[in-house]
């Protein structure tokens, strides 16, 4: 136990580490950096642009831009940006009266940490600077399905008492978040089909809430999720191609 929390000790100021992180920045490839610039550019530009955008909004979506670009490199900084967003998402979410996403958001702002202790203990077995991609067995997949369909009714039940908003909808973002979250802690390249179904679900529920409310918050997560499912396509891409020479 206490050499466990020794690693966990090492591993988060390794990830917190200002060297590190900015270390990390500067070991993408040519057309990452060219992803990265487009949709730090979009969150930008939506920000100049759109009436009373949020600062808030603002600082989410380039944190979490930063963070997924090196979740597809498999880099462990990542989480250091990911904690700045869902700590964002988590407010955002409050605001909004969305049930699913502060759940959602609140287990990932914890898994972050979990994270940083899986991954740091990959890296320093492996020995190698970027987390392997593996694929799931088929009795793993179904497992996988299975308790994801159950805990989404769950989900709804609830969302129900609480009087959530699209609630059909929000409340597939918690299963899915607790899946995707996991397989990627685990650095299964799955992950990326809960990313994707979990990027255009938000999709559908920020244009909903920005023709409800009609206001720059809701305009600028849309954009931000839009950007968001181009870059997982990207990710799962990158993560199935490497599990093709690790499985």
């Amino acid at each position: 136990m206490k050499k466990k929390l020794n690693l966990f000790i090492v591993e988060l100021k390794e990830t917190f580490s200002i060297k590190k992180i900015f270390k990390e920045l500067f070991t993408l490839h040519l057309q990452e950096y060219f992803l990265l610039f487009l949709m730090i550019i979009a969150q930008v530009a939506t920000f100049l642009f759109i009436k009373n955008s949020s600062l808030l909004t603002l600082i989410l979506s380039i944190s979490s831009i930063i963070n997924l670009i090196l979740v597809d490199r498999g880099r462990i900084t990542n989480y250091f940006w990911g904690s700045i967003t869902t700590m964002a998402w988590v407010i955002i979410a409050i605001r909004t009266h969305l049930i699913g996403d502060i759940v959602s958001q609140t287990f990932y702002l914890i898994m972050q940490f979990i994270g940083i202790y899986i991954w740091g203990k990959n890296l320093s077995e492996t020995n190698k600077p970027e987390v392997q991609s593996k694929k799931l067995s088929v009795p793993q997949s179904t497992l996988y399905t299975i308790g994801t369909t159950l805990l989404y009714f769950i989900i709804v039940f609830i969302s129900k008492k609480l009087g959530g908003v699209q609630i059909w909808l929000d409340s597939a973002l918690l299963p899915l978040a607790i899946v995707g979250q996991f397989l990627m802690t685990f650095g299964y390249r799955s992950q990326w089909i809960a990313w994707n179904i979990i990027n255009i679900i938000n999709i559908v529920i920020w244009y909903n809430q920005y023709l409800i409310n009609g206001n720059s918050m809701a305009l600028s997560m849309l954009i931000l999720q839009i950007v968001m499912l181009f870059n997982s396509i990207y990710g799962w891409i990158i993560w199935f191609n490497k599990s093709k020479i690790i499985v």
